[in-house]
């Protein structure tokens, strides 16, 4: 969890207490000049981290790196499995995608390490695929985002960080890093990871590289899931440059790739007799930034630009087809923000440029291409009024411009405004409340099903309308935080049809409430959510029809505790989760969607005779329960051949890492 750093420089907002947001912030934690002498008004303070991005609004999800020391993720599905609010479908990492309150991540803003995803590729793959093995931060804003968050945030936004080589390396030491080995009987998975840094003199580096292979794993009723091995590498690479004056550069390459015998699709369950086939997936980024790490008042810049690959090509057998799908963006932003004596106020700009390519092929096959071009401006300010009153209010204007794979070109232009509120009633409860309407231009298109040109005739632009209201209640070492929320997305696009203005009018509402209790040697965090999704004032038709919308997930429920026992370097867990039955479906589909209990445990021991090993010991799906996670695509098709991917059953997770 955060735990005050100079992030309150730029957001005057929140710190996080392992993902609820807490902003119970005076005036004087907003950043000011610390000698009231200073000629130069240069703010004399520590330097600070340009790669963090400011604090997430009251009601978001925050991660820090010591939350995914405990989680111990394999998956994304592991990042934010006790977070209410953010769900993960499918418990295969090709196939996954992102849920804040039931609208998929499509319809958010999302960038990895400052380099925005765009990932449309094929409506039965993943969306945000990444390795989570070097996370340093993960910051969700649902429904309501702050305009510096990027464009066509229709339902809030999510970054993801990973770690820089300075990160790595212990102070007064010139190399660091990691390596670490794990074991997955479940399928009898081998992973291991090696993290190599150094840093000397304003230079730092790394390299980064993992390699997991294993078999397909069995369900809790004991069936083999097929096409469920795991089968990816992953590298990242860094290298950057902190000059005396401050000024940062840093260039940074990832690429991810998997490639493995699936379903041919795989999001979800086909019978046997159809049989797998090779799925070639990959994801590369290439980045450079700029920052200050000793800014002035006047003077904080951050600049970035970068290049994303992403590439699919898959079989079919079933049909003797190939889906063929890439997608390039090029997209980069510039920004400073001042610094007054009520807050900060950051202006920039953004742009992207998104060029998607490919087709089904059968006996020929001819490429075609959409290209979707954006160009923004913004200002959001974050204030403190009183020692009482904060807020961030903000505002950006976009063009948008499609050129379709026929040649039409679609040109619009849209405004974006959001205002948050927090207000502290006591000095121990907060009332907080956020309202925004986004522009969201008309999107590209699923470009791996292309087969003929499109017909773009009556494409509106979508747009949605955000609010969300709660409280926050710190009571010694109790902390309790709720909200309602409601998010419409108005023309939200269906992106995997040739008749480009089909659309609908998207909505979630519900609620999120969490309370936590801390104590000397560890926590117990407790959450409830619902949402509530409907298109066209009804439920999806059909798991088709979720795709790049949303999925209905109900009541869900967690508990996590971590308990410590310093004296022997030792730390147990559990993590539970709780899903109810959500029976939206039984009027159109005839059954409701099945509930389900999961319990995991863990241990982990510091020998204290070997500084920095670390095992661990994982009991996954404890009680060896046969179920389908709710964001698992097909949960309610009524398509005999389709069903919901198993979740694996009782699994034993051990590894080892050691810390150099």
């Amino acid at each position: 969890m955060m735990t005050g750093t100079a992030l309150t420089l730029t957001s005057g907002v929140a710190l996080a207490q392992d993902g609820v947001a807490d902003t119970r912030l005076a005036n004087a934690e907003i950043a000011q000049p610390q000698d009231d002498n200073a000629q130069d008004g240069t703010i004399r303070l520590e330097p600070i981290a340009v790669d963090a991005k400011a604090d997430v609004i009251t009601g978001g999800v925050q991660l820090e790196s010591e939350d995914f020391e405990r989680i111990n993720p394999q998956t994304l599905k592991d990042v934010f499995r006790q977070e209410p609010g953010v769900t993960v479908g499918s418990p295969l990492t090709v196939s996954q995608k992102i849920y804040v309150n039931g609208i998929e991540d499509t319809n958010l803003a999302v960038d990895i390490d400052g380099a925005r995803q765009a990932n449309k590729t094929y409506h039965h793959q993943g969306t945000t695929i990444i390795d989570p093995g070097l996370f340093k931060a993960v910051k969700v804003e649902s429904g309501v985002a702050p305009a510096d968050a990027g464009p066509a945030a229709l339902g809030g936004s999510i970054s993801l960080e990973t770690k820089d080589g300075r990160d790595l390396v212990k102070q007064g030491r010139l190399f660091g890093g990691f390596g670490k080995l794990s074991f997955n009987d479940n399928g009898n998975t081998f992973s291991e990871e090696l993290a190599l840094a150094t840093s000397h003199q304003g230079f730092d580096v790394l390299a980064y590289g993992t390699k997991a292979q294993g078999q397909d794993y069995t369900d809790g009723g004991g069936n083999t899931v097929q096409g469920s091995r795991t089968d990816n590498t992953n590298f990242i690479g860094k290298f950057a440059y902190t000059a005396p004056n401050g000024y940062r550069f840093k260039i940074a390459a990832t690429r991810f790739d998997d490639i493995a015998l699936r379903d041919g699709r795989t999001n979800f369950s086909l019978p046997s007799a159809f049989g797998t086939a090779w799925h070639d997936y990959s994801r590369q980024s290439t980045t450079f930034s700029f920052g200050d790490e000793t800014p002035s008042k006047m003077w904080d810049p951050k600049l970035s630009i970068s290049r994303t690959m992403t590439h699919l090509d898959t079989e079919q057998h079933a049909n003797n087809r190939n889906i063929i799908a890439r997608v390039e963006s090029i997209n980069g932003k510039v920004s400073n923000t001042f610094t007054t004596d009520l807050g900060a106020i950051t202006a920039g700009g953004d742009f992207f440029r998104d060029e998607g390519s490919g087709g089904v092929t059968s006996t020929s096959h001819t490429d075609r291409t959409e290209t979707l071009t954006n160009y923004g401006f913004f200002t959001q300010a974050r204030t403190s009024w009183t020692d009482d009153l904060r807020t961030s209010v903000g505002g950006r204007i976009d063009h948008n411009r499609l050129q379709g794979n026929d040649g039409t070109k679609l040109n619009n232009t849209g405004l974006s405004g959001n205002v948050n509120g927090e207000y502290d009633v006591t000095g121990n409860v907060m009332a907080y409340g956020g309202f925004g309407t986004v522009f969201g231009g008309i999107p590209m298109t699923e470009v791996g099903i292309q087969q003929t040109n499109y017909d773009y005739t009556g494409v509106d632009t979508s747009r949605s309308y955000n609010g969300k209201i709660g409280a926050n209640v710190i009571a010694g070492d109790f902390t309790f935080d709720g909200h309602v929320f409601r998010t419409r997305i108005k023309n939200a696009h269906d992106l995997d049809t040739s008749t480009r203005s089909t659309s609908y009018d998207l909505t979630t509402e519900g609620f999120n409430i969490s309370a936590r209790y801390d104590y000397a040697q560890g926590f117990a965090r407790a959450t409830f959510s619902r949402a509530t999704l409907r298109m066209d004032s009804d439920i999806p038709t059909s798991g088709a029809s979720e795709y790049y919308h949303g999925a209905l997930m109900g009541d869900m429920m967690t508990l996590e505790v971590s308990h410590r026992i310093p004296e022997m370097g030792v730390r147990i867990g559990t993590t539970n989760e709780w899903v109810l039955e959500n029976d939206d479906t039984e009027e159109s589909r005839g059954f409701a969607l099945n509930g389900y209990f999961v319990s995991n445990i863990y241990a982990e021991w510091e020998p204290e005779q070997l500084p920095g090993l670390k095992l661990r010991a994982d009991v996954l799906n404890l009680l060896d329960r046969d179920y389908a996670g709710r964001a698992n695509t097909g949960s309610y098709s009524t398509n005999s051949n389709v069903s919901a991917t198993r979740d694996p059953g009782r699994s034993f997770l051990v590894s080892a890492k050691y810390e150099f």
